[in-house]
């Protein structure tokens, strides 16, 4: 399965690598990339940033590259995909995120820090070892995406795993 994983050159695109330990990962990002790459994964460029056309440059490269898998972590792609969704899926690309309707309860501008987790469709994909609280947000929450845990007094809360650009 091949999956592409935006903010490519950030090193957190790089902890997100041993979540997908077993597929081909294109790490992609805006403007020159190096060219350097390695058996767990290839760096591509998305070409020239353009706010105006994220989902559009996006879904090109992902047909280019025939990625299965989306996951963008850029925080000025989350919204514009997110309202694609339906597009992506239509030429059989999988977008890790929420829908666009949630995307406003799981965005966060506290600091990013601590463990996460991968979902896909509310399912914890990675890590195993995660506590039985943060499986059943998952389930309850049919979380999508990577996403920190805030342990707060009314339970845990899901952030949306995104670099700022």
């Amino acid at each position: 399965m091949k999956i592409l994983i935006t903010g490519g050159k950030s090193a957190s695109a790089l902890k997100l690598l041993k979540a997908f330990a077993n597929h081909h990962i294109l790490l992609a990002d805006y403007g020159d990339m190096p060219t350097f790459s390695s058996a767990a994964y290839q760096m591509h460029s998305l070409g020239i940033r353009n706010d105006d056309t994220t989902a559009h440059t996006l879904l090109n490269n992902c047909l280019d590259e025939n990625v299965e898998i989306l996951l963008p972590i850029h925080d000025f792609e989350i919204e514009a995909v997110a309202k694609s969704m339906v597009l992506f899926e239509e030429f059989g690309i999988k977008v890790l995120l929420p829908q666009p309707g949630d995307l406003p309860k799981y965005l966060n501008t506290e600091k990013q820090t601590g463990d996460w987790a991968l979902y896909q469709d509310g399912v914890l994909q990675f890590p195993e070892t995660v506590s039985e609280a943060q499986k059943e947000l998952g389930l309850k929450e049919k979380l999508n995406g990577v996403f920190y845990t805030l342990d707060r007094p009314e339970g845990l809360i899901p952030v949306l795993f995104t670099i700022n650009s």
